[in-house]
């Protein structure tokens, strides 16, 4: 029987730990490609070139009885107090998956956040919004 997959499959997790209350997540493939045309080509041609990964996630805001922050992993990555700025070793490992039964269909990547926006709406739940981009080769790809 056919599978379609919904939201209600997708989990993401941080350093192998789900991040509970995800409302969404997209993951980004990108290939820049390199012209190739040459003087006299009457059709452009191009070769492959640098691949990378982008994308953003919405997590809701909350704080666990135990008082810890599950979105914290993400939001203490880019959001500093000090002069230190970010380092290299502020990046994290993220896994973005499809559950279906016992089988896992995962996206794996270690990434540096880009962007943290925190905001809250009257009547809503507040939301945390990331984005990251990707540093060298994925670590899973099994989508």
């Amino acid at each position: 029987m056919a599978k379609v997959f919904s939201g209600r499959d997708g989990v993401m997790q941080v350093s192998g730990a789900t991040i509970a209350k995800v409302a969404s997540f997209s993951v980004s493939s990108n290939l820049e490609t390199l012209e190739t045309t040459t003087l006299g080509d009457n059709l452009r041609n191009y070769a492959p070139g640098v691949l990378g990964y982008s994308g953003s996630c919405t997590l809701l805001y909350y704080k666990e009885d135990s008082g810890s922050r599950n979105t914290a992993s993400l939001l203490s990555k880019l959001v500093k107090t000090g002069t230190a700025g970010v380092s290299s070793s502020d990046t994290v490992q993220l896994t973005f998956r499809w559950v279906d039964g016992t089988d896992n269909h995962d996206i794996k990547l270690t990434a540096y956040v880009t962007s943290a926006n925190i905001g809250a709406t009257t009547g809503d739940i507040s939301r945390a919004e990331i984005a990251f981009i990707g540093t060298g080769e994925l670590l899973t790809a099994s989508v």
